[in-house]
């Protein structure tokens, strides 16, 4: 029994507290209503604002991602046309620049021929004169040594005999 006694002065204590707790709530609800819906109510209102400024600048933030975006790829293109026109023009240039090298050495080595073909005449006309050179001193050498003051009379004397009898036959 004493065991029943305790668990009925335990129920009493609780229902006891319990009822007062009940009571303190409903005071708390009747005067703390009004001001706890303010306070959620402007709590909530400040959270959807804040929502609404961060979608704002979420958008606002992908807009300029998006332009971004799109500059970025007129960007890239415009490289690589760029790239593209630059490869172009350099191989035309380089393609050019061999060209020219080509015929610049074409013309080197015909003129090189042209040269070469001039002063192989020149030196065989030079190799000539002095040929001819040295043969005139040798026939003048020679000649000296052959004619002498008799000789020279009777070639004069024997070439104006052939004048004469030329002379006579012509006329």
């Amino acid at each position: 029994m004493s065991e029943e006694i305790n668990i009925a002065g335990q129920l009493k204590f609780a229902s006891q507290h319990l009822f007062n707790l009940i009571v303190f709530i409903g005071i708390l609800y009747y005067f703390l209503k009004d001001i706890v819906v303010k306070f959620f109510s402007s709590r909530s209102l400040k959270i959807s604002k804040e929502i609404q400024e961060a979608n704002a600048v979420i958008e606002t933030s992908q807009e300029a991602y998006n332009i971004s975006s799109q500059k970025i790829s007129l960007i890239d293109s415009e490289l690589t046309e760029l790239r593209n026109s630059i490869d172009l023009t350099t191989n035309r240039k380089t393609s050019e620049i061999i060209d020219n090298a080509n015929i610049i050495a074409k013309k080197i080595k015909t003129d090189t021929e042209d040269i070469i073909k001039l002063e192989s005449l020149r030196l065989k006309l030079e190799v000539e004169s002095i040929i001819l050179e040295k043969s005139l001193e040798i026939a003048k050498l020679e000649i000296r040594k052959e004619i002498n003051d008799e000789k020279d009379i009777q070639l004069i004397s024997s070439f104006l005999s052939e004048v004469k009898q030329n002379a006579i036959s012509n006329s």
